[in-house]
């Protein structure tokens, strides 16, 4: 080839680009920045004239495409880009397209590692979210026992007793009987046979006020040493379902029976007509207990 021939070539593309020329050797990236070396153009010039950032166009040499915008405006900025040099611009997108398929094409910064405040927050969160659950199937779990119970309670026939001679006199007068004996045992107390049993099992429980069952019907009251979640029916009616905080204490009265639901069963006493129930279980534990007249006898849910 001549000089003149070689001359008349390059008068046809600006700054004396050749037409379809490119390197054979390095990736696309390297490949479009020696092209635009060789002719002595900078990406402030190809910037002004495709107005195109030269951020961009950093980007593109460098391969870094998910940096660009995304869908067509990649490959248009490689047209553009293409035909400033003066090269072929449909085999550099195949050139492109096949440089796309060896990176990653997604933002990577997007799969950082959570701060450490977004991982000190995430167990507070989850343990919120197990708490809620739990709470709820408890609530469910109880309400689906209750009905089971009530659907096989056979309602018992109401006793009349005679005048005079009621049945809870005999009852009452056993709870005075075991509080005259505790208040000897533990005189600085001041208080009857309940405090004195609980002493043992939460020595920070909360003090019961005096239980009377001169009506002749169960009196239960439920202390709370610790948050936990109850629910009480009397009588086959629900009377409490929900949170008891520490020291507090509630008082119901019934006819026939109480049943009792906790999940927590270490955090909360039970008292019927004065005498201390044995403790339930252990913290966390879920218990139910079914509290008739013949628990006053031998002390012990059923």
């Amino acid at each position: 080839m001549t000089l003149l021939q070689l001359g008349n070539m390059m008068k046809g593309t600006p700054h004396g680009r050749v037409a379809g020329e490119t390197s054979l050797m390095g990736s696309f990236g390297e490949n479009l920045r020696r092209e635009r070396e060789m002719r002595g153009i900078t990406l402030e010039e190809i910037s002004a004239a495709t107005k195109i950032s030269v951020r961009f166009l950093k980007s593109i040499e460098n391969e870094e495409f998910s940096t660009l915008p995304g869908g067509i405006f990649r490959r248009s900025f490689v047209r553009a880009y293409a035909r400033y040099l003066g090269l072929d611009e449909d085999p550099l997108i195949e050139e492109y397209q096949l440089a796309v398929k060896t990176k990653v094409d997604v933002d990577l910064s997007q799969f950082s590692p959570p701060s450490v405040h977004a991982r000190q927050e995430r167990p507070a969160r989850h343990k919120l979210w197990v708490a809620i659950i739990a709470v709820t199937l408890l609530a469910f779990g109880f309400t689906q026992w209750r009905h089971s119970r009530r659907s096989l309670q056979v309602p018992p026939t109401a006793k009349v007793s005679p005048a005079g001679t009621p049945p809870a006199r005999a009852t009452s007068g056993a709870a005075k009987t075991a509080g005259n004996s505790s208040q000897q045992t533990n005189p600085k107390t001041g208080e009857g046979g309940v405090l004195a049993a609980t002493a043992v099992v939460a020595p920070d429980a909360p003090k019961l006020p005096p239980v009377t069952d001169a009506d002749g019907r169960l009196v239960l009251q439920i202390a709370a040493t610790e948050r936990s979640w109850v629910a009480i029916d009397a009588d086959g009616n629900t009377v409490m379902q929900g949170v008891m905080d520490p020291n507090t204490v509630k008082t119901f009265k019934a006819d026939t029976f109480f049943d009792v639901l906790t999940g927590n069963a270490q955090g909360v006493i039970l008292t019927l007509n004065g005498q201390a129930q044995k403790p339930l279980g252990r913290e966390g534990e879920v218990k139910q207990v079914h509290l008739t007249w013949k628990s006053l006898k031998n002390q012990t849910p059923e």
